[in-house]
C-alpha cells in the first residue's frame, strides 16, 4: 500500500478473509491523510485469468471509496518501472456505507499483481479504505499463457521462501521452476546453483553480486 494509516490498518487487512465493515475492530486497509496518490496491492502468488474484483467498503467514512480503478498488472510495478496495467474497471461514484460490490471486468483480464489506486481525492482527508478484497478468476495454464523470466544481472533476491538445488544450466533451472510452485529463480553460473523461489513478497531485499543473476518479474 502507498502509506498506511496506522498498526490496525495495514494492507494485509484487506485480503484477511473478515468481510467485517467496523473501521474500528475489523482492520481495513486505509492509508495515511495527506496521501495524495493512493494505492493498494496483493501479489496473488500465481498468474490468473481474472473476470471479477469484490470490494467491501468501510460503515465510517464510507463516501471516501470513489474515484478508482482496478488494474491487473503481470510485472511487479514497484520493482519493475517499466510494469504495465491492464484495467479491469473504473469506478467515479462513492461505493455505499458498508456496501459489498462486484466489479467485473470488461473483458477477462491475465496477471499477478491486482492493484487499486484512487486517482481523484477531494482533499488531505479522503483517504480510501477497504475493509476487504477478493478476486474471481481462473488459474492461467495451457497453450495460451506463457510465463517469462526477465534476467537481472549480478542481482539476487533474497527470500525466505526458496529452495536451492543443482542443475546443468540455466534452461534446466528455468524448466524447473516451470514446473513447480515456483514465480521466479535466482541462479549462480558458476557453482550452477539454482534457487527457486515460490512467494515472493514485498519486503524480500537484493543483493549486488556477480556470481548470481535474477530471473524472474519482481525486478525488472
Amino acid at each position: 500500500m502507498s502509506t498506511v494509516f496506522d498498526a490496525n490498518s495495514l494492507p494485509a487487512g484487506a485480503v484477511d478473509g473478515n468481510n467485517g465493515t467496523k473501521w474500528s475492530s475489523d482492520l481495513c486497509a486505509t492509508t495515511k491523510h495527506g496521501d495524495m496518490d493512493p494505492w493498494w496491492m496483493v501479489d496473488l502468488h500465481g498468474y490468473f485469468h481474472i473476470h471479477d474484483v469484490i470490494i467491501t467498503n468501510c460503515d465510517r467514512w464510507w463516501q471516501h471509496l470513489h474515484s478508482f480503478t482496478i488494474d491487473v498488472f503481470t510485472e511487479n510495478p514497484i520493482g519493475c518501472a517499466r510494469a504495465t496495467p491492464v484495467q479491469c474497471y473504473n469506478r467515479t461514484d462513492p461505493v455505499g456505507r458498508g456496501e459489498t460490490v462486484q466489479f467485473k471486468c470488461r473483458s477477462p483480464v491475465t496477471g499477478r499483481f491486482v492493484h487499486i489506486k484512487k486517482w481523484r481525492m477531494t482533499n488531505t482527508y479522503d483517504t480510501p479504505i477497504l475493509c476487504e478484497v477478493q478476486v474471481l478468476g481462473t488459474k492461467a495454464t495451457g497453450r495460451g499463457f506463457s510465463r517469462h523470466f526477465h534476467r537481472v544481472r549480478d542481482t539476487r533476491l533474497n527470500s525466505k521462501n526458496d529452495f536451492i538445488s543443482g542443475v546443468v544450466d540455466v534452461m534446466n533451472c528455468a524448466s524447473r521452476c516451470g514446473h513447480r510452485d515456483c514465480l521466479a529463480f535466482n541462479y549462480n553460473q558458476n557453482s550452477q546453483q539454482c534457487q527457486l523461489i515460490s512467494a515472493p513478497t514485498f519486503n524480500d531485499s537484493t543483493t549486488m553480486t556477480s556470481s548470481w543473476d535474477y530471473y524472474g518479474v519482481d525486478l525488472c
